[in-house]
């Protein structure tokens, strides 16, 4: 019973994730940035008093070997400002979006509404609420496994 669920499930999943890596790709082109930048900004964005390297690979996903990579390239474009240079400093500064840097994720996250406005269209609130939560359960329990 499990299996025919398992791979729709499977399916489903790698179909969105492909999906999504894509139109990550093709909207922030014209910004030169790749998806981890904006997922990254959009943190930012929504944390004005900053986060250590740690916080931010933890809500963004992403192992915090990326996140420094992320961050000096962000750094060298002048999005975000970095903490202050020392090796025990270095995980646990705090990185700022710069003036420039809320700028750019404010756009990205104009698109970002956007594109979500159009997945969602016909969808009601109750729907997209019952589908987050569902999905999110599904996920830890996922994590657990």
């Amino acid at each position: 019973m499990y299996e025919d669920k398992f791979r729709q499930f499977s399916g489903l999943v790698a179909r969105a994730d492909k999906a999504l890596l894509r139109a990550k790709a093709e909207n922030v082109r014209a910004f030169g940035l790749r998806g981890v930048h904006v997922s990254c900004l959009l943190e930012l964005l929504d944390s004005p008093e900053g986060l250590t390297a740690g916080e931010l690979s933890s809500r963004c996903g992403v192992d915090r070997a990326q996140v420094s990579r992320v961050a000096a390239e962000l750094t060298g474009l002048g999005l975000i400002s970095s903490p202050d240079p020392g090796a025990r400093r270095r995980y646990r500064g705090r990185l700022r979006l710069t003036t420039e840097g809320r700028s750019a994720a404010a756009a990205m996250l104009g698109i970002v509404d956007e594109k979500l406005e159009r997945v969602a269209a016909g969808l009601s609130e109750e729907e997209l609420d019952t589908f987050y939560r569902v999905f999110g359960t599904i996920v830890e329990r996922l994590e657990r496994i």
